[in-house]
């Protein structure tokens, strides 16, 4: 095990049932102290190991990041992953052109949504690495506001916290961008005066 929780919670229910954990290639037995103490020393270092590799990966995906390189994850519409880098689809990229425009449009998430059912246009169709095709659902106000606010389409990544210049092209201009994102803005307050300060009904 390397979680000391999950580690515990077997020992405990061993223990329940008064069952002893001998190992045959290493010296402890759980049936006296030295073993308990030995068994939990290394447990402890499986943990310590497995939080030491995430916390290595997840530094190692930021400092890709920051080099404004696609670290994967599903494709976004407007780009296709050839060779783990973002290509632009141009079909797709007039697409991600279409929707920032009718959003500002409209004017409104549903508004929009709706006129985007209207015409047929679906989120990202793709091929996975198993050979599998993925069809693009039509959408809806969640992936919506996810392709609005990505700021993938202007030609930058996310990199926690901070936006870094990527290796892509940009569909968007970061003027069109910022307009939607003050409109998104702008369109939930209302909302939020209605429930009160906290933005919440309990």
């Amino acid at each position: 095990s390397r979680s000391l929780p999950d580690f515990t919670g077997f020992m405990t229910l061993l223990e329940k049932h008064d069952v002893g954990f001998v190992s045959t290639t290493q010296s402890f037995d759980t049936r006296t102290s030295m073993g308990r103490l030995t068994l939990n020393i290394l447990a402890s270092f499986s943990q310590f190991e497995r939080e030491v590799i995430s916390e290595r990966t997840r530094d190692k995906i930021n400092a890709t990041r920051r080099k404004g390189m696609f670290t994967g994850g599903r494709p976004v519409l407007g780009f296709d992953v050839v060779d783990r880098k973002l290509v632009l689809n141009t079909a797709e990229a007039e697409t991600v052109r279409t929707i920032f425009a009718l959003y500002l449009e409209h004017g409104g998430l549903v508004a929009t949504v709706e006129e985007l059912a209207r015409r047929g246009i679906r989120n990202k169709s793709w091929t996975t690495q198993e050979g599998r095709h993925v069809i693009g659902k039509l959408f809806d106000k969640v992936s919506l506001r996810t392709l609005l606010t990505n700021p993938v389409h202007t030609g930058r990544m996310r990199c926690g916290d901070l936006l870094v210049e990527g290796q892509h092209d940009a569909i968007v201009s970061v003027k069109v961008f910022d307009q939607v994102q003050r409109a998104l803005q702008d369109n939930r307050r209302p909302f939020r005066v209605r429930l009160g300060s906290h933005g919440a009904l309990l």
